[in-house]
């Protein structure tokens, strides 16, 4: 166990692992709120120490405690040697350890460095598909290590190393452990980064003051070298301070003196320092990001522009991967505290762990704006499997000011609070209307809890998901549900699919509907009215026909629905049918 009292816990495999050993323990899966400060405590360090050794000693440490692991480490690759070296270390006992040089592609070490993969295994002598070396696995053998699991570092798309943890004992690594040390892996490579830069910046100043030689040129060439550095000390800065991709943008606008804007794969402005004019008459530089993630251009000219993208590129880059890791962490919090809500779990147990963990659940929906004790809307919203996480993101700015949603149980659900069931239906069509402008068809079904704790939350989202089940099975394809709109049908069909719904009218009204078709006539209109007004006087008021062409209608319903149509209990289910009739007629104008 790690020498700071922290306990690795049980967990699950990473798909793509190696794994040797059955029923293993784990590493620690770290909760997203410990790996946001993990972040933060990273991106601090980063701005404002400057020693970068300190900060990789710092990082490897946070590393170790964070996963659980009795060690950490950090290797650098030496490309002229063909190995990887092992830079920084925590928690290692022995010297020989602490001074592996693995050869690139050997090993779990020379496998993540030279490979660019993520890769594990609970326990590595026993692990057979691994390169081993036999000099290696006795440096191994002695350190006791068994499980490791390790993170390439990428500086500029290059490999430049790796980042490791491992275990004494044989552990698997779970998803959120695997997360974090990709998420850690990019903070060292922003340290890597720095560490270059700052060399660099040393070497130009030494080879400024020592020759004396092309004095001016050699003197314009170290200025220019040093203001690129400068502009990389704070697009670094921009990234670590949380600034993201828009703080990037305006460095590089300052820089240039001229709007920055980053465009899509397809062309389309994703961010922008500034306005800026039609994108496709820009005369300035343009440079790639990533592959897939677009290109930044400017309309500024000038021999600077393009060392000042390129270098923008890089921070970019960094700013967008920090913004997703970063965003994949708060979806697995809405995710982790949805499912404890909406989950059967709070209820087992002791009255004494039951009521802890509804204060534990309690407290972390409020962090995300939600207070159990008032009203809230549940939003239960189908959508095709691929689509999911694109209705996520469409939904996300209705639970801007306090909510949650993500993806559970195979449907996307949204939990937001609300004023009173009033909100309720404007609140489920918003989530329509958004969903709508972002190209993803979604059906939303809605239910209003009232009442203290997750009971009430859970009766809701239940509701919410057979009125949206309900709808389906009607046919529709998108649009709001909920039990007002729905009535009866969405108490009966929430757990059926489309056949019942065919078969229930074509039983009841079968004959009638084909006898419309075939001579344009209303009779299944007329026997709505009929059933609904109480009376062929009033079916005849609400039809504006006389009553005697409702009578004429009603008898030829008889004839072919047969006797005791209008009249309990037979009513009961041709109304019922016509109420399915029409409810499944409205998919025609959606």
């Amino acid at each position: 166990m790690p020498d700071d009292g922290s306990t690795a816990v049980s967990g699950t495999d990473v798909g793509g692992t190696r794994s040797s050993v059955a029923d293993v323990g784990s590493f620690a899966a770290p909760t997203p709120e410990a790996l946001l400060r993990a972040v933060h405590d990273a991106a601090t360090d980063l701005a404002s120490v400057r020693d970068r050794g300190v900060i990789l000693q710092a990082l490897v440490r946070r590393t170790r405690a964070l996963l659980g692991a009795d060690m950490a480490y950090l290797s650098l690759n030496d490309l002229a040697a063909g190995e990887t070296w092992i830079h920084v270390t925590d928690g290692v006992r022995t010297r020989a350890y602490a001074e592996i040089r693995m050869p690139l592609g050997t090993g779990i070490l020379g496998a993540v460095a030279a490979g660019g993969t993520s890769v594990h295994t609970d326990d590595y002598l026993a692990d057979r598909d691994l390169n081993h070396l036999t000099h290696i696995d006795d440096v191994v053998a002695g350190e006791g290590v068994r499980a490791i699991s390790g993170e390439p570092l990428r500086v500029d798309g290059h490999l430049v190393g790796a980042l490791l943890v491992a275990h004494r004992t044989p552990v698997v690594m779970p998803p959120e452990g695997l997360a974090a040390l990709r998420l850690l892996a990019l903070q060292a490579a922003v340290a890597l980064e720095q560490t270059r830069r700052a060399a660099e910046i040393a070497e130009l100043r030494a080879l400024a003051d020592g020759t004396r030689h092309e004095a001016g040129r050699r003197a314009r060439e170290a200025a220019d070298a040093a203001a690129l550095l400068a502009l990389d000390a704070r697009l670094l800065a921009a990234v670590e301070t949380g600034g993201g991709c828009r703080a990037v943008l305006a460095e590089l606008a300052a820089e240039l003196g001229a709007p920055v804007a980053l465009l899509d794969a397809q062309g389309e402005v994703r961010a922008a320092s500034a306005a800026l004019p039609d994108t496709g008459d820009l005369t300035g530089g343009a440079c790639l990001v990533e592959r897939d993630r677009g290109r930044l251009v400017t309309p500024a000219t000038g021999e600077r522009v393009g060392p000042v993208l390129a270098r923008g590129a890089l921070a970019v880059g960094l700013a967008l991967q920090v913004e997703h890791e970063l965003a994949e962490a708060a979806d697995r919090s809405a995710s982790t505290l949805l499912d404890d809500l909406l989950g059967d779990h709070l209820d087992d147990g002791p009255d004494g762990d039951r009521a802890a963990r509804r204060e534990v659940a309690e407290a972390r929906a409020l962090s995300h704006g939600v207070d159990l004790r008032a009203p809230a809307t549940s939003l239960v919203v189908l959508v095709p499997a691929a689509e999911r996480q694109r209705g996520v993101a469409a939904l996300r700015p209705l639970v801007a000011r306090g909510g949650l949603v993500s993806v559970h149980a195979g449907h996307v659900c949204l939990l937001c609070p609300t004023g009173g069931r009033a909100s309720d239906g404007a609140l489920a069509d918003r989530a329509v209307e958004a969903l709508a402008t972002s190209g993803v068809p979604a059906l939303v079904g809605s239910a209003a809890a009232a009442g203290r704790g997750a009971g009430p939350l859970q009766r809701a989202h239940a509701e919410a998901a057979q009125a949206a089940r309900a709808a389906q099975v009607l046919g529709w394809r998108r649009g709001h549900a909920d039990r007002a709109r729905l009535g009866l049908a969405g108490l009966l069909l929430g757990g059926h699919d489309e056949q019942v719904v065919d078969a229930l009218v074509e039983q009841q009204l079968g004959p009638a509907l084909a006898y419309d078709a075939a001579h344009g006539t209303c009779l299944v209109e007329t026997a709505t009215a009929v059933l609904e007004e109480g009376s062929r006087t009033a079916a005849a008021a609400r039809l504006f026909v006389h009553v005697n062409t409702v009578r004429q209608r009603a008898e030829r319903l008889t004839e072919l629905l047969g006797e005791g149509w209008d009249v309990p209990p037979r009513s009961l289910d041709v109304h019922a049918a016509l109420r399915l009739h029409v409810l499944r007629t409205a998919v025609a104008g959606q």
